[in-house]
């Protein structure tokens, strides 16, 4: 599981590196990255380097009996990572990313989608609290772990900062941070 995970978070940091403005050091140790701008793209760009798209005939049959139940789609594309089987899909101008286990099992799904998706609540919570921001993309979060309750990473800017703003548990808190040069 933490191989998924750890999947996960390295697919949303490559989206944000991928860029065509650069952001500077601080000495706050914040890391220079790329433009959020782009960021929006679609589930199957999030996917690492090291995967490699599969056949149908080559997906787990427990996998694909879960998926084709609980989507309605036929134009996914498979992605086989070193522990797990990824469907890669846009639904509703959604892209989506549903992680399976070797045997089968769901264990995570990612969300990319801009603001107009957004929950009226998640969005009114980004609002009142980052009122001069810019909502670039959000990306929801669901893990077998958190018994399907999301999780958002809601990337904003301003002209000065670009924060990526994390909301779960009822909570919301700053997840990263960077300064524009």
């Amino acid at each position: 599981m933490k191989k998924v995970l750890f999947a996960i978070v390295a697919g949303l940091i490559s989206t944000v590196a991928l860029t065509n403005e650069s952001y500077a050091q601080t000495q706050d140790d914040m890391a220079s990255v790329a433009s959020a701008k782009n960021y929006h793209k679609k589930s199957s760009d999030n996917v690492s380097d090291n995967s490699s798209a599969i056949n149908l005939n080559m997906v787990n049959a427990k996998a694909l009996k879960n998926f084709r139940k609980q989507y309605n789609v036929n134009n996914e594309k498979w992605v086989l990572e070193a522990n797990c089987l990824i469907a890669c899909f846009e639904l509703d101008n959604v892209s989506q990313s549903v992680y399976y286990d070797k045997k089968g099992h769901w264990t995570d799904c990612v969300k990319a989608y801009k603001e107009d998706k957004m929950p009226r609540d998640i969005r009114k919570m980004i609002k009142q609290e980052y009122y001069d921001y810019k909502i670039l993309a959000v990306q929801e979060i669901e893990t077998y772990e958190s018994h399907s309750v999301p999780t958002y990473i809601v990337t904003i800017e301003d002209d000065k900062n670009v924060k990526q703003i994390r909301i779960g548990d009822g909570g919301m808190d700053v997840y990263k941070e960077f300064k524009r040069s």
